[in-house]
């Protein structure tokens, strides 16, 4: 005699292989439909030939769960690098195989969690946390719980002068951050938004977690590309297999649009390229246009910037924060230097890292590129679904 639950069961893992191929293949279709769109913006575009396509699909389709590549992506990123290669790694392959081989995304939100990276990597680089709200409970900046947080918001909020807000566990794209200042009357006004500032209006806001932080004032070589926002460093690092050593592939330095109180590229902001020696190639913004200028003084040239400053201490921190988080091998970190000339950690990206840098004619994994392909193969694909 079948058990119906027999039967249930059967019926719910044929279930949930096709729910997982649509969605591997919502990925393929979602990323060929953006960048034919980017295409159709470009006044030129390069051409990829049949074969040269059909090297590039040998390479990363065998063994991704992708359905197809986008002949559009590979065409986009040769056109405005001006560097043809097969090592381009296409968005649908990370996003459906390689980011869930190499990062546990159920560990994620655990590590990325805002206001507790101190205690989580033992540096003293992330921005001061006033104030927690997790879950229902309140947390000054050690970790111990708040009995009556209203006086207690009150009490920090009066050695400040300028305030951040964000949720504790995701802001990516720079949403629901939050910026109040006190005006010459010590009262507090939202700069970007109309909430009022009390501990009723924050949790009717944020619902679940948030997180008020100090505002960094960022180095003033970084705030000449947008004063208005905290223009942060994108370090990539990943953990090789190989040795287990930390290696940064990337850094992009975002900008915010002029006005904009976030550096995110799709809020209207900009990307500009850091090569190791720290010299700064021109930006690109999320529409793909190019400018060789800062974006608020266009009589100087990017070329004729010094090198970025603070670069080495950013790598070396985002080095010794990737050596602590195990279960990840490919790390985004968003970083910068303050006033002062520290080393800032602002936000920990692991489950959406982002890989624009191909615009600018670098693959993705770089000298890598055959280890991580390799690693990827070795290794069993990942049920998206189940993380």
């Amino acid at each position: 005699m079948i058990k119906k639950s027999n039967l249930v069961s059967f019926g719910y893992r044929g279930m949930r292989t096709i729910a997982s191929k649509l969605y591997y293949l919502r990925f393929d279709m979602l990323n060929d439909e953006m960048y034919k769109f980017k295409r159709s913006h470009l006044s030129k575009h390069c051409h990829i030939d049949r074969n040269y396509f059909r090297q590039y699909k040998k390479i990363w389709l065998p063994w991704s769960s992708s359905f197809f590549l986008s002949r559009s992506e590979l065409e986009v990123n040769c056109f405005l690098s001006h560097v043809m290669t097969l090592d381009y790694m296409p968005g649908n392959v990370f996003s459906t195989t390689v980011n869930p081989i190499l990062n546990n995304k159920q560990m994620s939100w655990g590590y990325a969690e805002k206001g507790n990276y101190s205690k989580l990597y033992g540096i003293d680089n992330e921005p001061l946390s006033l104030f927690r709200y997790l879950n229902g409970l309140y947390y000054d900046f050690a970790g111990n719980q708040i009995q009556e947080p209203e006086s207690f918001l009150d009490v920090q909020l009066k050695e400040q002068k300028k305030i951040l807000i964000k949720p504790v566990i995701d802001s990516r794209g720079g949403r629901n951050i939050l910026v109040f200042e006190k005006d010459k009357n010590d009262a507090w006004h939202c700069v970007n938004d109309q909430v009022k500032l009390s501990l009723k209006n924050l949790i009717a806001y944020y619902k679940s977690n948030f997180v008020v932080q100090e505002y960094v004032e960022q180095h003033p070589f970084y705030k000449r590309f947008n004063p208005s926002s905290f223009n942060t460093v994108r370090i990539y690092v990943y953990r090789s297999p190989s040795n287990e050593e930390p290696h940064v592939l990337h850094s992009v330095l975002k900008a915010g649009k002029p006005g904009s109180m976030v550096d995110n590229l799709k809020a209207g902001g900009a990307s500009f390229y850091i090569k190791p020696d720290g010299t700064i190639l021109n930006g690109i913004t999320y529409n793909l246009k190019k400018f060789a200028h800062l974006p608020n003084e266009p009589e100087i040239l990017i070329e004729n910037l010094e090198k970025a400053p603070g670069l080495d201490a950013m790598h070396d921190m985002a080095k010794k924060v990737a050596l602590k988080i195990p279960y990840h091998r490919l790390v985004a970190m968003d970083v910068n230097i303050d006033a002062t000339g520290k080393p800032r950690l602002i936000e920990l990206n692991l489950s959406e890292t982002g890989f624009g840098v191909q615009l600018y004619g670098f693959p993705f994994f770089g000298s890598f590129t055959r280890e991580v392909i390799e690693y990827c193969k070795a290794h069993k694909k990942v049920d998206f679904l189940r993380i």
